[in-house]
């Protein structure tokens, strides 16, 4: 499995599509953090709407980004967070914290 993934951030918006798995996932972290950080807005949107394959590094990553998110006083919402990422996160008892964020 090819472990691509693209990011495209506009401001308070964060896109990504491909596959996170462990190689992709330590490719964008630091990524999304400083996304995170840097951002002006109070109120950032990651879209997931666009990502084939996750395994249990995606949800690393997430609770990371929320880490940070918190760190840096901002609200994070997940769009489109896909079917596979959730069904990982029932089984560790994570889906919960996930649904939380969710973007409605």
């Amino acid at each position: 499995m090819d472990s691509k993934i693209n990011v495209s951030i506009n401001d308070c918006v964060m896109t990504l599509s491909g596959v996170l798995d462990h190689q992709s996932v330590l490719d964008i972290t630091q990524q999304g953090q400083l996304w995170l950080s840097n951002s002006t807005a109070q109120d950032c949107l990651l879209d997931l709407g666009s990502v084939t394959y996750s395994n249990s590094a995606g949800i690393a990553l997430l609770l990371s980004w929320l880490r940070t998110a918190r760190k840096y006083k901002k609200n994070l919402q997940i769009i489109s967070l896909p079917k596979n990422i959730l069904t990982l996160a029932q089984v560790s008892g994570l889906d919960e914290l996930l649904k939380q964020h969710m973007h409605s």
